[in-house]
């Protein structure tokens, strides 16, 4: 009897299982509104959209045999593809300079890079902020920290 009470439990547990990994496998989102990790500029320069810059995390650069640029879109871009932008939000991302050049980044229509964010040195991942200064239409400023 006892045997019997094992086995049963042995099959459940097996078909719950390969239902698990069904689900785990079938069940994931794969949507293409959902944020990104990762942008692979490759060996090339790159003008960031609104809707680039508010989609992916890390930004990197194959710096091994030159140097890029990375340009900003304009403030009105980037509070314009937020859901529900705020003054005071903050916004994440990095940039890698993979190699050995580095990665200069150029601001765009009202928005402003300190100076310890103008460049990505070799061989460096940056991670930088984005504050949003003003969301006024039309008068739209972020800074880059």
């Amino acid at each position: 009897m006892k045997r019997k009470t094992s086995r049963g439990f042995l099959i459940v547990f097996v078909a719950f299982l390969v239902l698990s990994i069904l689900c785990v496998g079938g069940c994931t989102s794969s949507s293409s509104q959902t944020k990104s990790d990762f942008f692979n500029a490759g060996n090339a320069n790159m003008s960031v959209t609104g809707a680039q810059f508010d989609q992916y995390t890390l930004f990197r650069f194959d710096t091994s045999t030159s140097a890029h640029t990375m340009a900003f879109p304009s403030a009105t871009d980037i509070v314009n593809n937020l859901s529900s932008p705020y003054v005071g939000e903050v916004i994440s991302f990095a940039v890698a300079a993979d190699g050995s050049n580095n990665v200069t980044l150029i601001a765009g229509t009202n928005v402003t890079i300190t100076l310890n964010a103008q460049t990505v040195a070799e061989n460096t991942t940056l991670t930088m902020y984005c504050e949003l200064d003003n969301i006024t239409s039309g008068s739209d400023a972020v800074t880059i920290y």
